[in-house]
């Protein structure tokens, strides 16, 4: 059954938000981060200059017509595609403008291992990236400006986008709630929830997103590891073949010798060891 947004009156206990909120349901919190926070993060112009730098990710969407166009971009471009209708996206801010890390500070009760960065948006009024899904958890924090957002009160797993444009803009309207935000304002959206922002005063928003790896991901990057470890690494012998496995079939029970050889690397102290080492990496 859906329910409405939920509107916290401050940040929840650790406890709660996993029994209640985590990937379960959305939850705006008004005036959630102080202003000794937000005054320390990138201010619009610092942001755009980050949009020039070669290494840094970067893209404008422009909602009237759902186009993208990415970085780096010529400083030039800001005063020509004029004062509405179009959102500048930076990733990984707190990584070239370290203050603006201190906005995960207040989420100390959230798998801050899993974040994969802060994105911070810069928008005009009408601007917004559409409505859509995201694949992961997101913090919203709104700095500047106000925006209104509509999120959707359940999971949307069948989506449909529209065809032939730049972006994955749902095709389709969803049922939800619609709100408006302010400097210091917290959303929490768990995945596949459809939501959608756009902005009426010109608006800062610092994205917080947890992405976990992929399956894939997860089996090339301890296959690397295990590569250099000689005491789990070893070549496959066949030591449990009988004659059910002779010709050019291989027996079910030898496809279990393969999956139990797998399994037992896993099991090992060495996956462990690997998968701590591999999140605190990616924080580095």
């Amino acid at each position: 059954m859906s329910s409405p947004i939920l509107y916290l009156s401050k940040i929840p206990a650790e406890a709660e938000f996993y029994q209640k909120f985590w990937n379960k349901r959305p939850f705006v919190i008004k005036a959630g981060i102080g202003s000794d926070v937000m005054e320390k993060l990138i201010k619009a112009d610092e942001l755009a200059g980050l949009s020039l730098e070669e290494d840094i990710r970067s893209r404008i969407v422009f909602s009237e017509n759902w186009s993208c166009q990415h970085g780096p971009f010529d400083e030039n471009i800001f005063n020509t595609i004029g004062e509405k209708n179009w959102s500048l996206l930076v990733q990984d801010v707190e990584k070239f403008h370290p203050p603006t890390g201190d906005i995960i500070k207040p989420f100390g009760f959230s798998p801050c291992w899993l974040i994969d960065d802060v994105m911070v948006s810069y928008s005009v009024p009408g601007g917004g990236v559409g409505p859509h899904l995201d694949s992961y958890h997101v913090f919203l924090i709104q700095g500047d400006g106000k925006r209104r957002w509509k999120i959707g009160r359940e999971a949307i797993l069948s989506e449909k986008y529209i065809e032939d444009i730049d972006l994955k803009i749902l095709a389709n309207e969803f049922a939800g709630d619609e709100f408006e935000v302010e400097q210091g304002d917290i959303i929490y959206i768990p995945p596949f929830f459809p939501h959608s922002g756009e902005t009426i005063l010109e608006s800062l928003t610092f994205s917080i997103g947890f992405l976990g790896p992929s399956i894939a991901e997860l089996l090339v990057e301890y296959g690397q590891y295990i590569e250099e470890q000689d005491d789990i690494n070893k070549r496959y012998a066949g030591d449990k073949l009988d004659s059910s496995s002779a010709g050019n079939e291989m027996s079910g029970s030898e496809v279990d010798n393969f999956r139990n050889t797998l399994i037992g690397s896993i099991k090992s102290d060495h996956f462990e060891n690997w998968l701590r080492d591999y999140f605190k990496a990616n924080k580095d």
